[in-house]
């Protein structure tokens, strides 16, 4: 076999699919690889309020657009062979600017009291295939300033969203992130039309050519090492492959301007749908109900938002419980704490 793979994606007009790959042609470097191209159709059963059946797209309100979820982004990722490498929390900037306060005043700053104590930051390393043969990582990081998310809850449910949405602010981060950086691997917008989207999305990928004798050697050497792994046989030496690239890391934020049109460009992070914004009601099922606040564990009472009157600080009852926990070893009030220390005296 002589002549090369060559793929003309020209067959797949644009006005009806959704190439993502910049080019026109595309071609094997060496008989040893050969191109696969896939098309993936995503369900697009969802109307505005996001209550249809379809997990795959979802309607941003504040775009007025449809953009897709993490569950959409896994199929166009397992198309193009993308795969997921490391999921890392990471520091968020408010954290790196209270470090960097201290280290220059040398005074540390109690977390338990700071604002963004609730604030989290998620990366995500995904491996994407090059033509050559090799792989490149790409890294994508995503915060959630819980702050803004408190204040753009909707007004007279604002504390119990907030506590719904603490719990879920990590996976939120991480799909996030992952989004971010499929969409800069795979060239996917931020968000589309309708129209657009039931279009098949059309991804072309080059792979071993499994009828080259020099891949199937190498695949024999592969699997043949992978049993001695087991049984402790000896390994057929393997083709070593190639390093991958140095990790590149997307910015957070795009560096294109904006369309000087008076409209604002469409956010590069769709906000994807909260989880009690699922429900046709705005709130959660009743099934899924959970106990709110914070409970004394002697008297029973609920732990209020409670204010110094000597000092003017104002004590939450996440400090409350948590000084009462490092003192007592339980969660008491503060008229349960002040028993305790009585009946520590005596």
């Amino acid at each position: 076999m002589e002549c090369h793979d060559i793929i003309q994606l020209n067959k797949y007009p644009r006005e009806k699919f959704n190439v993502l790959v910049p080019v026109t042609t595309m071609q094997a470097a060496s008989n040893l690889q050969r191109i696969v191209v896939s098309e993936v159709q995503l369900d697009t059963r969802q109307n505005t309020e996001n209550s249809g059946p379809s997990k795959d797209i979802y309607f941003e309100k504040s775009c007025k657009a449809w953009a897709i979820t993490k569950v959409g982004g896994m199929k166009l990722a397992a198309a193009a062979n993308i795969s997921i490498v490391d999921t890392t929390p990471g520091r968020t900037e408010g954290c790196q600017r209270c470090i960097e306060m201290a280290r220059a005043t040398g005074k540390p700053r109690v977390c338990g009291n700071c604002e963004h104590v609730h604030d989290v930051a998620v990366t995500v390393t995904i491996r994407v295939p090059e033509p050559s043969g090799g792989f490149r990582l790409m890294k994508a990081t995503k915060e959630i300033d819980c702050t803004v998310e408190a204040a753009t809850m909707k007004d007279g449910m604002q504390g119990q969203q907030y506590r719904r949405f603490l719990p879920h602010r990590t996976a939120m981060a991480e799909s996030k992130a992952f989004m971010r950086a499929i969409r800069a691997a795979l060239g996917l917008a931020g968000t589309y039309q309708m129209e657009d989207l039931k279009k098949p999305f059309v991804v072309a990928r080059i792979v071993p050519n499994l009828d080259a004798p020099e891949i199937k050697q190498a695949v024999a050497g592969s699997y043949l090492q992978s049993m001695g792994m087991l049984f402790e046989t000896p390994a057929a030496p393997g083709v070593a492959l190639l390093p991958a690239q140095e990790t590149q890391e997307i910015p957070e934020y795009p560096d294109e301007p904006g369309g000087g049109q008076g409209w604002p460009d469409p956010p590069e992070e769709p906000e994807e749908l909260l989880p009690w914004e699922n429900s046709p009601g705005g709130d959660w099922p009743p099934e899924e109900e959970e106990p709110h606040g914070i409970y004394c564990s002697r008297c029973g009472k609920e732990i209020a938002r409670t204010k110094d009157q000597k000092s003017g600080r104002v004590w939450n009852p996440e400090d409350i419980a948590g000084y009462s926990q490092r003192q007592f070893g339980d969660v008491l009030c503060l008229r349960c704490q002040d028993q305790a220390r009585k009946e520590g005296r005596r």
